[in-house]
């Protein structure tokens, strides 16, 4: 099985999405700390809002096979640099949380994410389940 690392800012949904997809118990302890869960790698959301903490996310990331970058659909603004996902040497992902919120702007989501240099977006909710099973079958 591939490890997924999840990078985001600050409740965007990151451990929703890995109690989602493991169907396990998962809560951050909000530490400032990477967290492995099973197949799963949460980072803090302060190593994406700080650019000081960017070394510590590429060092994370080679303990996974994807990293995602997560984003959630109802938010205005995005902290993802322009061209992020080449400092990373495996293959990254976007990933927009929340499209289910009658507040989403999938498409602005998607923008971000595509700026930042993610060319595979995946649009998820976990309340409905939708995009889950994508994020799965990554995983395989």
């Amino acid at each position: 099985m591939k490890k997924m690392m999840f990078i985001g800012e600050t409740r965007v949904g990151k451990s929703s999405l890995i109690r989602a997809l493991s169907g396990e118990e998962f809560s951050s302890h909000r530490a400032m700390a990477v967290e492995y869960f099973g197949q799963y790698i949460n980072t803090p959301g302060e190593f994406l809002e700080n650019s000081w903490f960017y070394n510590a996310l590429i060092t994370s990331s080679a303990d996974c096979d994807i990293l995602a970058m997560v984003q959630d659909a109802t938010r205005s603004s995005s902290l993802f640099p322009p061209l992020f996902a080449p400092i990373f040497n495996r293959k990254v992902v976007g990933v927009i949380t929340k499209v289910d919120d009658p507040a989403a702007n999938t498409e602005r989501a998607e923008r971000f994410l595509n700026s930042a240099g993610a060319r595979e977006v995946v649009h998820t909710s976990v309340r409905t389940g939708t995009g889950l099973d994508t994020l799965r079958e990554m995983l395989r």
